[in-house]
């Protein structure tokens, strides 16, 4: 019999690629490829900066059938002071990231590996997707 922790640690993923445990041959959940962060550049337009998001990433999901895929930053937000995820990424340029949502975050630093995969879990189930994509049920 496994122990509450030998438990939990089984339900947390131990990778970006364990997140999604369904339907893996429908979606995947990976770091974004140079390609296509390359290809949502473009000059932003003025607005105001959102938040500061040091620690960040580009993440993609990717859906095999319509071979569409979309990217998010994920990271630390300076201003709120907690991990975040943004929704899709419409633009990147100059250090500045544009949002579907509309909103602009300015990365600080450099990229890196290091995601927060309980965040990006919480997220998931929160935007409703969670659960059909095997995802760990996490909330907080």
């Amino acid at each position: 019999m496994d122990t509450l922790e030998e438990q939990l640690t089984q339900l947390l993923p131990k990778s970006l690629d364990d997140v999604i445990r369904a339907n893996r041959d429908k979606v995947q959940l990976y770091f974004s490829t140079d390609d296509e962060i390359d290809a949502l550049r473009r000059p932003l337009l003025d607005g105001q900066i959102k938040a500061q998001v040091s620690d960040w990433a580009f993440i993609t999901l990717h859906f095999s059938e319509s071979q569409d895929s979309l990217v998010y930053l994920v990271g630390f937000n300076q201003t709120k002071h907690c991990t975040w995820m943004t929704s899709f990424i419409t633009g990147v340029g100059h250090g500045m990231v544009a949002t579907k949502s509309g909103s602009i975050y300015e990365l600080i630093g450099v990229s890196t590996l290091d995601v927060d995969l309980v965040h990006i879990c919480a997220t998931l189930h929160q935007w409703g997707v969670g659960q059909s994509l095997g995802v760990p049920h996490i909330f907080y």
